[in-house]
């Protein structure tokens, strides 16, 4: 069986891809997994894609010849686009480890006041997968939501707006399926082989 590194340290990323590509005869395993120490890549990328191959390639070797990095943003139309690329950061204002309640009380306060029907967002998702001989396989996909203007459960471990998002699917077999259908619209692990 051939093994694939995702690189991340993230649980919620592993719960969601790696069972999707064990459906593609892959051993996942994590950062976590192959006691990586090596430092985080500096994410400097202008786009989701661009951080996720930055990840993919940071981790690629002989040792982990199929690696996996993604990259999420969140844009949100009525405040152009922010917080964009760096979504956990907001274009810098918060550190990385950012409270996730602070970062969420954060975003709703920015969206006060603003009616129902211009409360849109998409999350954009960027994959990379680097195979054995180094080629680069990326692709982008984009979820469109509606901001609630208040916090409608509890907070998500790794992703808070999700506590907010109306629109999306809520319920992890509903999460895991839509980005199931995305792997398999995307096609690139059946290309491969």
């Amino acid at each position: 069986m051939k093994t694939l590194l995702l690189a991340t340290r993230n649980k919620w990323k592993a719960q969601l891809f790696a069972p999707i590509l064990q459906g593609f005869g892959f051993e996942v395993i994590t950062l976590r997994d192959a006691n990586i120490t090596k430092e985080a890549p500096v994410e400097d990328g202008k786009t989701v894609v661009e951080n996720a191959l930055i990840k993919a390639l940071h981790y690629h070797s002989a040792e982990h010849p199929w690696v996996f990095g993604d990259d999420t943003g969140l844009e949100i139309k009525t405040l152009n686009g922010e917080p964009g690329v760096m979504s956990r950061r907001w274009g810098g204002k918060f550190p990385d480890d950012v409270d996730e309640q602070v970062w969420l009380d954060y975003l709703l306060e920015r969206m006060q006041g603003i009616p129902p029907e211009q409360r849109v967002a998409e999350f954009v998702d960027g994959w990379a997968l680097i195979s054995p001989d180094g080629s680069q396989h990326t692709h982008v996909s984009r979820a469109a939501f509606t901001i609630a203007e208040e916090q409608l459960g509890p907070l998500v471990p790794g992703s808070p707006v999700m506590s907010v998002a109306i629109g999306l699917p809520q319920k992890p077999e509903e999460i895991f399926a839509a980005v199931k259908a995305e792997w398999d619209a995307w096609g690139v692990l059946k290309e491969l082989g």
